[in-house]
């Protein structure tokens, strides 16, 4: 049997991204049916799978003319490769796509991770003067390219309100859990000691600082305490001022910063970690949006510290899965004392965490 020919494409995005390759391209590669090439930013070590084929095609600094040359680059590569289906994930790939899609006989999927429109204009990336314009080319892009598009992917589940361009034909596939094929986790927690876990993106809106702080004021009445804060950010200041922050502060750790982290590492953090932070301080671009970590962290049955969100509070609640607080206003005494009297996942574990099901649906999408 002939197999059908998938590319997974993103701009930033290493090949080795979570979203891109341990779920979807593992996903499909599994059934058998379909050999998948994943375009992506360049990484050290390039993993090796059947049926999957990394291309590392893009190298750059995030502003750069290289980065304009993007689109261009991974048409050229989609030219050799042939795909009898497209999916693309950042907005920087649409014009590419559609292009692509116009000259060949290609099935075209925009899997969207993100309401790129909000994130422009409600965090600290881009200069205010021209926010409102990058991010109207954005949307205006989003709107003109939908003619062109089969389907469409949607991350977060509020997307199918926030945007009117997917209507009629999008599938919500959230992030939650995949296991990394082949990674044995132990429990290597150290129950006389507490570490707590800030993983992800590093970014103010992500709440890095309020981690810090909260660490910081925990460690002060109980100095066992300690924090590892493991991503990543491509903004050179944005970790200047986080090392400045923790220079002094020896039980406080940061492992990537400009570096790239692979998502192993961060597995293998969760399962030597006592408590996982999340703190999102309220924001437009992510006041709806359910951050990966918090179907990591519960997935792998790791305590959570996790601010008064009401969606997010449910979940923590439901699965007795920690403590809610108020990140701008809390006791710290009663905190500290909640992390250690607490009983913790003393209920069964909830199957919604899995990619498992999320798997499902896109092959449904995907088959027909």
């Amino acid at each position: 049997m002939t197999k059908k020919k998938i590319v997974i494409a993103s701009v930033l995005k290493p090949v080795n991204d979570t979203r891109m390759y341990e779920k979807m391209a593992t996903s499909l590669a599994n059934t058998g049916k379909y050999d998948v090439d994943i375009i992506g930013f360049s990484i050290k070590n390039i993993p090796k799978r059947d049926n999957i084929t990394f291309h590392p095609l893009f190298n750059f600094p995030r502003l750069s003319v290289e980065r304009l040359m993007a689109g261009k680059n991974c048409y050229d590569l989609l030219k050799k490769i042939k795909p009898e289906l497209l999916i693309i994930n950042t907005h920087e790939l649409l014009i590419t796509a559609v292009c692509y899609g116009l000259f060949h006989k290609t099935k075209l999927i925009y899997d969207v991770r993100e309401n790129y429109y909000r994130n422009i204009l409600h965090t600290t990336t881009f200069p205010k003067l021209i926010k409102p314009f990058l991010a109207g080319w954005i949307r205006l892009k989003e709107y003109l390219s939908h003619l062109f598009f089969d389907h469409y992917f949607l991350a977060e589940k509020y997307y199918e309100q926030e945007f009117s361009f997917t209507k009629g034909k999008s599938t919500v596939l959230e992030n939650k859990h995949q296991a990394i094929e082949g990674l044995v986790l132990n429990d290597n927690r150290d129950k006389t000691k507490i570490k707590l876990l800030f993983s992800g993106t590093l970014a103010e809106s992500t709440g890095v600082f309020h981690a810090i702080n909260l660490a910081i004021s925990l460690h002060e009445i109980d100095e066992s305490i300690s924090l590892d804060i493991i991503g990543y950010s491509p903004l050179p200041h944005l970790i200047n001022q986080i090392e400045s922050e923790i220079k002094s502060l020896d039980y406080i750790r940061l492992h990537g910063g400009e570096e790239l982290i692979s998502h192993e590492e961060i597995i293998l953090k969760i399962s030597e970690s006592n408590f996982g932070i999340i703190c999102y301080p309220y924001n437009k671009s992510t006041i709806n949006s359910t951050p990966t970590k918090l179907y990591e962290y519960l997935a792998n049955r790791l305590p959570l510290i996790i601010q008064n969100h009401p969606k997010w509070k449910a979940i923590c609640l439901d699965n007795s899965a920690g403590i809610v607080i108020d990140y701008d206003h809390y006791d710290v005494n009663h905190v500290l004392e909640s992390m250690k009297s607490s009983p913790f996942y003393n209920n069964a574990q909830n199957d919604d965490f899995s990619w498992s099901s999320e798997e499902l649906k896109m092959l449904a999408i995907i088959n027909s």
